[in-house]
């Protein structure tokens, strides 16, 4: 008689701190910048009239229209930009174990569009917001956590473990409006860019799930690719080399 094979024992899963090889093999992460958002097409405008020469006050004007808006929604065209991420990561039936996005309207609209339903976790963090400058940074500056939830319901499913707005080191805090600023009472991270990219780098090589998005801004995603991202485009980087344009960094457009 034929003795019946022992069954075999299910898989385990498989996470950077368990994988014999990560030391040594490439730490590549997805980043995707938002799709196209209302200040975008103000600012782009302001910038190439600025460059030209053309007209200076209607390029100062552009400029500051776009700077004032306080945490914009997509366009139209931006939406449509999401959509079409999300059919090209659907029809290679491509998925991620972690996406992180950032607390602002044009990064969490982005996610909802085009990788709900595709990650097994969607993080929300402020480390990977651009620097909110005192004047002019509305684009930069977004709502309280709450006030979030409230105007995308879909937020309360999400990991909202790393918004601190109170406490010893808050990452959220609200600005201080004026007179001259008054987009100034939006959140924002209280620190620039460049005091927090090297632990939000190091942050991102630690990382357990293997295969992760982030979802983010030129700001920031410009720093760590070393070239200029455009909207909704989709980038593989190596963070196992010094980020940035002189290090050779691996970027491959998807």
């Amino acid at each position: 008689s034929v003795s019946a094979l022992p069954r075999p024992a299910p898989l385990a899963r498989v996470t950077r701190s368990t994988c014999p090889f990560c030391a040594i093999m490439p730490r590549l992460v997805t980043f995707l910048r938002h799709g196209e958002s209302a200040h975008n097409p103000h600012v782009s405008l302001g910038k190439q009239l600025q460059k030209d020469g053309a007209d200076p006050a209607r390029a100062s004007e552009l400029l500051e229209l776009g700077r004032r808006m306080l945490n914009p929604s997509l366009t139209e065209r931006g939406r449509r930009q999401a959509a079409a991420v999300r059919a090209d990561l659907e029809s290679v039936g491509e998925r991620f174990d972690l996406v992180i996005t950032t607390p602002l309207a044009r990064t969490i609209e982005t996610t909802r569009i085009a990788v709900d339903g595709l990650a097994d976790r969607i993080l929300l963090t402020p480390e990977l917001c651009e620097t909110a400058e005192d004047r002019l940074g509305g684009p930069q500056r977004g709502h309280s956590l709450a006030h979030t939830i409230q105007a995308h319901l879909f937020v309360a499913g999400w990991d909202t473990s790393h918004v601190r707005e109170s406490g010893s080191s808050p990452n959220w805090v609200a600005g201080t409006p004026t007179p001259l600023e008054p987009s100034g009472t939006g959140y924002h991270h209280p620190h620039p860019v460049e005091e927090r990219l090297a632990a939000v780098l190091a942050w991102l090589r630690e990382l357990e799930e293997p295969r992760v998005l982030v979802v983010g801004h030129s700001g920031v995603l410009d720093r760590i690719t070393g070239r200029g991202t455009r909207n909704c485009e989709l980038l593989q980087h190596d963070l196992g080399r010094i980020a940035g344009p002189a290090s050779g960094g691996t970027v491959r457009s998807i």
